[in-house]
This record gives structure tokens, C-alpha cells and sequence, in this order.
């Protein structure tokens, strides 16, 4: 599904313990699909660096919620 991405944050629940050392930084991604439905979703932060996906780009949401720079 195509969407665009709308906004990028830093996932900062951690609920009521701190990130686990180790453990990957998230952010949380809202999106707009074609309807103008939004979608908001937790996406590893390194993946989104390495596929220099940024906040008003055009991505790519496929079936695992993984997302790819279109």
C-alpha cells in the first residue's frame, strides 16, 4: 500500500521500565494511505535511516508493516 509518511518520532514508551540495553530504537511513523486514512505504527529507526526514509516522503507499507522509499 502506498502512503505518505507524515510524521517521524522517537518511541519513548518504554511503559514503566527504560529501553533494554541492546535492544533497537524504534520510532513511531504516522502515515496517510490513499483513502487519507492514518496509520500509525512502531519502524526500527536504523531502517529508516538506511532507506533515507524521511518525514513528507512517498513509502511503500507491505503485508509484514515493513516500510520501503518509493
Amino acid at each position: 500500500m502506498k502512503c505518505k509518511v507524515l510524521r517521524i518520532e522517537e518511541d519513548i514508551d518504554f511503559g514503566c521500565e527504560e529501553r533494554q540495553p541492546g535492544a533497537e530504537l524504534m520510532s513511531v511513523v504516522l502515515l496517510e494511505n490513499e483513502d487519507g486514512q492514518e496509520i500509525s505504527l512502531r519502524h526500527n529507526d536504523r531502517l529508516l535511516y538506511e532507506g533515507d526514509i524521511n518525514e513528507g516522503d512517498t513509502v511503500m507499507l507491505d503485508e509484514n508493516r515493513e516500510l520501503k522509499k518509493v
